[in-house]
Order: C-alpha cells, then sequence, then structure tokens
C-alpha cells in the first residue's frame, strides 16, 4: 500500500498512489479544463449526493459559472448569489457529489440589491465549488460570492521527491502543518515562487471581471453587485493571499536574510524566503499586491511563507477589519501560532475563532465528505459537521454584516460564543 501524506494546505489527505509526478504546468482556455472533481492534476470519483448543511440565511441561492480566457488559460468564476429558484428545482450538486440548498442559474432576487461582493479564494489543489455550505451561506445572508478556479485546481501535485516526503512527514508530526505541505508540493510551489506567479493576478482578475459585468447591461449582475462594499475570504492557500491581498499585509525583503533563505534552489524549500524568487523581486515594494477594495477579510486556517521573525511585523500592518477561523488539529490543520500571531499582531478590528475537534478539511465539505479522501480521516474528524458547520457559517455572517454592510446588531453575535463547538474566541481594537 502506498504511504499515506497528509496535505494541509492543499486541504486534502490523499495517497501518494493517486498522484502522477510533477510535470511542466499545462493550462487551456477551454472550459473542460476547469471541470470534473480531484485535487490539483488527480482526479476523484464524487461522493454519491451526500448533504451539506443547510444556511442560514433568508435568501434562496442560486449558483452559476462563467469561464474566461487570462493570460493564455481558462479561469472560471463561481457565482453564489440571493436568487428566486422557480418551485420545484433541483438543488445543484458540486463537483465533489455534495448537494446543499442552490439551484444552478437560477434568476437573481434583485429585491434588495445591489448586493456586496466576496471574493472567495481555495485552497490549494482545491476546485471552485469545493466549499458549498460556506459559500451557499453568504449568499444567504445578502452577497454574491466570487469563488475563483485557480490555475492549481488543475495542476499542483505532490512531489516524488523522497527526501521532501520524509521532511512533510516529520513537520507533519510536530505539528509544523506549513512547512509539511511546502515539502509536499515542493516541485509546484518551486515553479511558480509560491504561487505568487499567478494567484494575486487571478485574484485580481476576478474582481476586475465581475466590477465589469456590474456595469454591462447584457449581464446577469448589472446592478446587481454593490462593488462599493467588497469582502474577501480564502482558505488555506487562498487564506495566506486573503491576508496579503486583501488585508495588505506586506511582504518585506530589508532585513537580513541567511544565505539558505535567499537561495531559490535550497532542496529545503521550506527555508526559503520569497524574497529568494523574481516574482517577489520584481515587485515594486513590500505593499504590491494589497487591493485596497476589499473592506473587510476572513482568513480561513490561512498558512504564511513569509520568515516567522517578520510575521508579526508585516500583520501589523493590516488596518482592515480582519478574522480568522480555524480549526484545532495539531497535526491536521494549519499551525496555530503562526495564525495566532497574524491575530494579536493586526492593527485593525481583530477577530479570532477556533473551532474545537476541528480539521483543516471540514469547511471544504467536498474534501471531507469525498468518499476517497474522507476514507482517510478519522471519525472524529468527520463528528458532528452540522454543528461546527454552523460556527463558520455564524461568524463569518456575523462578521461581513458588521464591517462590508454595516449592520450594528452583527457586533453582539461577533463577542458571544455560539455553541459548545466554539474553542475559542477573541477579539480586539472592535
Amino acid at each position: 500500500m502506498a504511504p499515506i501524506h497528509r496535505s494541509v494546505m492543499g486541504v486534502l489527505t490523499v495517497a501518494t498512489a493517486f498522484f502522477s509526478g510533477v510535470s511542466a504546468i499545462e493550462t487551456s482556455c477551454d472550459p473542460s479544463f476547469n471541470t470534473g472533481f480531484g485535487l490539483g492534476g488527480a482526479t476523484f470519483p464524487p461522493a454519491a449526493n451526500v448533504s451539506t448543511a443547510d444556511p442560514i440565511g433568508p435568501y434562496q441561492v442560486g449558483v452559476s459559472f462563467e469561464t474566461y480566457c487570462f493570460e493564455g488559460r481558462g479561469v472560471t468564476l463561481n457565482y453564489w448569489y440571493p436568487a428566486l429558484p422557480a418551485a420545484g428545482s433541483s438543488p445543484y450538486i458540486s463537483a465533489g457529489g455534495v448537494v446543499g440548498k442552490a439551484v444552478k442559474d437560477a434568476p437573481v432576487d434583485s429585491s434588495n440589491g445591489p448586493y456586496p461582493m466576496i471574493l472567495f479564494s481555495p485552497g490549494l489543489a482545491a476546485v471552485d465549488d469545493a466549499y458549498y455550505f460556506y459559500t451557499q451561506n453568504l449568499a444567504s445572508n445578502g452577497y454574491v460570492v466570487v469563488s475563483v478556479q485557480h490555475l492549481d485546481a488543475r495542476t499542483a501535485n505532490i512531489t516524488t521527491k523522497e527526501y521532501a516526503l520524509i521532511l512533510a512527514a516529520l513537520d507533519a508530526a510536530a505539528g509544523n502543518t506549513i512547512d509539511a505541505v511546502i515539502e509536499e508540493y515542493t516541485d509546484f510551489f518551486r515553479e511558480t515562487q509560491y504561487a505568487l506567479t499567478y494567484r494575486p493576478q487571478e485574484i485580481e482578475f476576478a474582481i476586475d471581471q465581475t466590477i465589469q459585468s456590474t456595469q454591462n447591461s447584457s449581464s446577469p449582475w448589472y446592478g446587481i453587485i454593490d462593488t462599493d462594499n467588497i469582502g474577501m475570504s480564502g482558505h488555506s492557500l487562498g487564506g495566506f493571499y486573503t491576508n496579503i491581498v486583501g488585508g495588505g499585509m506586506p511582504i518585506y525583503c530589508d532585513y537580513v536574510m541567511t544565505p539558505a533563505q535567499l537561495n531559490a534552489d535550497n532542496p529545503i524549500l521550506s527555508e526559503v524566503s520569497p524574497c529568494a524568487f523574481p516574482a517577489r523581486q520584481n515587485l515594486t515594494g513590500p505593499f504590491a499586491l494589497h487591493d485596497a477594495r476589499v473592506k473587510a477579510i476572513i482568513a480561513l486556517a490561512a498558512p504564511t511563507f513569509l520568515t516567522r521573525t517578520q510575521l508579526a511585523r508585516s500583520a501589523a500592518q493590516v488596518t482592515v477589519p480582519m478574522m480568522t477561523i480555524t480549526g484545532d488539529n495539531f497535526t491536521a490543520e494549519t499551525t496555530a501560532w503562526v495564525q495566532r500571531d497574524i491575530y494579536e499582531s493586526a492593527a485593525g478590528p481583530s477577530y479570532w475563532v477556533q473551532v474545537d475537534a476541528t480539521n483543516h478539511y471540514l469547511v471544504a465539505d467536498s474534501y471531507l465528505l469525498s468518499p476517497v479522501l474522507g476514507a482517510s480521516m478519522s471519525a472524529g474528524d468527520k463528528a458532528d459537521f452540522f454543528d461546527k458547520a454552523a460556527v463558520y457559517m455564524t461568524y463569518s455572517a456575523a462578521f461581513f454584516d458588521y464591517y462590508v454592510k454595516g449592520n450594528q446588531t452583527a457586533l453582539d453575535t461577533l463577542h458571544t460564543v455560539s455553541s459548545s463547538f466554539v474553542k475559542e474566541l477573541g477579539y480586539r481594537n472592535d
């Protein structure tokens, strides 16, 4: 039997037997390039229409997809929105075989629009609709959520380098899950320079394209989206870029670094700073990736590629309201102290929600409930799924309601422990 390698940033636990070796990244503007279910370059069978958690907002939900050609490759934008589905409409089944309450291509409910926009960036190798309960719940609360099918959703693969896999296993066992995933995906991260060569660009494209659509009278989003009120959320790798792009967390390169940190060819990639790569060197400065159009951010289990000694310094530049939601699994969740350091150092309003007995995969329900990927997770990882999902839904909706919509009553929710599955709730500067 092939060994099992736990992938934290990539939101899955998978056997290396499922992966072919890493090859040059190939992309296509063909929309079919972005279809199906899997982890990066690997394809997996979907679940058998497994139900996810119901949304808690007052709106019914629609879901639709639009694929664009961007920099020679197809980028699919997955929209979740308030809708008026026809009576008896069948619910949408995600690529991963998860069923919720959303209806594909349902008419938009324009009664209370325009609705604020939430840009959602999935985890490494995750497909755009893999976060069914999270995205449909925000839509049910009166937001248009735009989830991006990133390049890595079809191209990222676990390395075949044995030394890197051994390092990853040792790091994961020690709770150093961020470095574990960097080593697991060492070839992909080295080739894409910690995803700096494509992730920020795809995020900016998604925001720009959606704004353009609202100004096009032939678009279904014409007049529907309030582009003056934009929030951003992301899981894992998407959480890192939520902090960088939406939060304005700078990537500093003005401090003394070791030769290992500056060596882009260092075989131990987790030692290498982003500053070693041209993608960072060619930026105009540490704040170059910040998009000031984003008013508030939620990072779900966000890792970091920044040198740890610079983490608090960078986080101290984040002035937009931010929330961290994470599980507490020591070996199967993003390293807690890194997330905590960002929460405690942020200059603006900052919130901390830790969900009890929860791993990295719960918010990505298509993977947690997958018959292939979920089989390698313990029963405890999947226990009380609906109650734990309610924690993510309750606090994310309240946070954006308060900081994007300006709903003052939502602050009470942000200060209240909502259930026994909230292991820790913290807030600062609000």
